[in-house]
């Protein structure tokens, strides 16, 4: 009858501590997110056409994005899906902190649409290829060439970490370190099943760094420029 009491009492307070831990995002918090940066992109000439991934056959978790060419809009998918990994992650943020958190993730793939943007559109290669790559005789369809190979995907996942980290120092200008730790974390503690979206080498340098006039600046061509400038040291 003791352990019993002891094991409901035990029970009653893991309760209570996780009471304020956030569940996976929701269809509503995923569409409300992904609503706030309709305003970033549009001022950037881009609209934003909100997808269910599960719906247009989409596995990856949580968010994804891409640039359609013929419309030019940015379409950004949401997975309420739940994915191991980020369970443990959202499971560790209070639940008053989540929409800044599921924000930040959208400027991140809203981020994605940017520098496709840049590559297909604008033909900006070097912006869009880091250092030790050709650019001068690059085309379009040699950079979809790069892009297929695999070689660009750390590359492109720190620019939008990077852009999430700046919109989390304007939006918070008190705790965007404690954020951005978290993501940093999440991405290396993920390393095991995502190598190549672990960009924490760019984001502890960028977090310890002062970044009060990148912050700014137009926040994608800020994430541009901190990108090559805090390339890790191979």
């Amino acid at each position: 009858m003791k352990f019993a009491q002891h094991a409901i009492a035990a029970l009653a307070l893991f309760n209570c501590l996780n009471a304020s831990a956030s569940p996976y995002p929701t269809e509503h918090q995923l569409r409300t997110a992904i609503g706030e940066v309709v305003g970033m992109l549009r001022s950037e000439g881009i609209e934003i056409e909100i997808l269910d991934a599960q719906k247009e056959g989409l596995k990856q978790p949580l968010m994804a994005a891409g640039l359609s060419l013929p419309s030019g809009r940015c379409l950004i998918f949401y997975n309420t899906k739940p994915e191991d990994g980020l369970n443990q992650f959202f499971g560790a943020i209070d639940e008053k902190d989540l929409p800044v958190m599921l924000t930040a993730m959208a400027v991140h793939e809203a981020s994605h649409c940017i520098e496709q943007r840049e590559a297909y559109v604008r033909k900006h290669f070097d912006m869009v290829l880091p250092p030790h790559l050709e650019r001068d005789n690059m085309t379009v369809q040699g950079y979809l060439s790069v892009v297929n190979s695999g070689a660009l995907v750390k590359w492109s996942e720190a620019l939008a970490d990077i852009a999430s980290v700046l919109y989390l120092k304007r939006t918070e200008p008190d705790r965007w370190k404690d954020f951005s730790n978290r993501i940093a974390a999440m991405r290396h503690g993920l390393d095991w099943k995502w190598p190549e979206h672990d960009t924490s080498a760019w984001l502890h340098q960028i977090i310890a760094a002062d970044l009060g006039e990148a912050a700014k600046q137009n926040l994608f061509a800020a994430a541009f420029q901190l990108r090559r400038q805090y390339l890790p040291r191979q």
